[in-house]
């Protein structure tokens, strides 16, 4: 799809309707509110992926300015926990105990998707891979560095009190440009199973997009869904991320992939025809069917909308079929810092 095709997707003359900017809160549970075994596995897989890049931070200040990154030390530990078969068993239990428990709520729900999915899918994919004894490139380990940071902001903003220091932290720091989230996915592999998926991003701007990380957090949740659902039904290997400014308030991320017929035959059963189900949840197989319908809920509090639904309605949040191809967005407010009074 190109430029004007992506502007035509939805209306250009969008508007952002809140007084304040959201500051990324909401959308988060209390640990009380999951099982005594979830709650055991929430704070082990938490404590794995702070372990993983606390390593790449450590390795990378100790190394000497210009000397390149002992990448065979990373290679050798930073996927460890990930890839040990036990490990990858607990995570598919993970929510298990809770549901067992009787149906929890959408917070509850909406937080263990992320959980379970956010950047941890892509991380578990390097992981898996290289417990096959397949080669994993150096850029491939930068890149499961970031996935693993990434994954705990998204868990800290799922579950306010896993680490309320770092929670407060993320709530007062730091402004994060468009290029952040470009970079961490452009030229990227996704192994999704025994595939290799290949993730390219494009930016038609360079100005910042969150004014602190628990708002990168909310951003993280709704592009990682996107992206896992790419990865996961692309036809070709391949995925596709666009970031543009639709005027002066609001930025259209695209994400794009390649869809067989089947897949596309399952999409109109399930909808009607009508891709706007897909953001109401229970239209889709597998999980629990909330993934696309929280991402519609955090955009229109993002954007100031007064219902999700009122968010697919204009545009806000949307997906078509078109010539073999899905492709899904969302918009979010472009960030500007305040100008000082003199």
């Amino acid at each position: 799809m190109d430029y004007e095709e992506q502007l035509a997707l939805a209306p250009c003359d969008l508007v952002y309707t809140r007084p304040t900017r959201y500051d990324g809160s909401g959308f988060s549970v209390q640990l009380s509110h999951f099982a005594p075994a979830d709650l055991d596995l929430l704070t082990r897989v938490y404590r794995v992926m702070r372990r993983a890049h606390g390593l790449w931070l450590h390795l990378r200040d100790a190394t000497r300015t210009g000397a390149p990154l002992p990448i065979d030390l990373l290679r050798r530990h930073i996927l460890r926990e990930l890839r040990d078969r036990s490990f990858l068993l607990l995570l598919r239990e993970l929510g298990a105990a809770t549901y067992a428990l009787g149906t929890p709520g959408p917070g509850v729900r909406g937080a263990l998707h992320d959980i379970r999915g956010g950047a941890l899918l892509a991380l578990i994919g390097f992981a898996a891979a290289e417990a096959r004894g397949e080669s994993i490139s150096d850029g491939e380990i930068r890149h499961a560095a970031l996935r693993a940071r990434d994954h705990a902001r998204i868990m800290r903003h799922a579950v306010s009190d896993l680490d309320p220091q770092l929670r407060e932290i993320d709530a007062e720091i730091k402004t994060h440009t468009i290029l952040d989230f470009v970079d961490k996915w452009d030229s990227s592999i996704y192994r999704a199973g025994e595939r290799m998926v290949a993730v390219s991003a494009e930016v038609n701007y360079d100005g910042m997009v969150a004014n602190h990380d628990l708002e990168t957090g909310a951003i993280d949740r709704v592009l990682c869904t996107h992206i896992n659902n790419a990865a996961r039904y692309t036809a070709d290997d391949r995925v596709s991320i666009t970031a543009l400014p639709i005027n002066d308030q609001l930025i259209r991320w695209v994400v794009e992939n390649r869809i067989g017929s089947e897949q596309s035959q399952r999409l109109r059963e399930a909808t009607g025809g009508d891709l706007g189900e897909l953001y109401r949840g229970g239209a889709t197989r597998g999980g629990h069917s909330i993934g696309l319908a929280q991402c519609a809920e955090i955009v229109a509090v993002a954007c100031g909308l007064d219902s999700p639904d009122e968010a697919v309605y204009r545009g806000y949040i949307g997906s078509i079929v078109s010539d073999h191809r899905y492709t899904g967005w969302f918009h979010w407010p472009i960030f500007r810092r305040p100008v000082a009074q003199r």
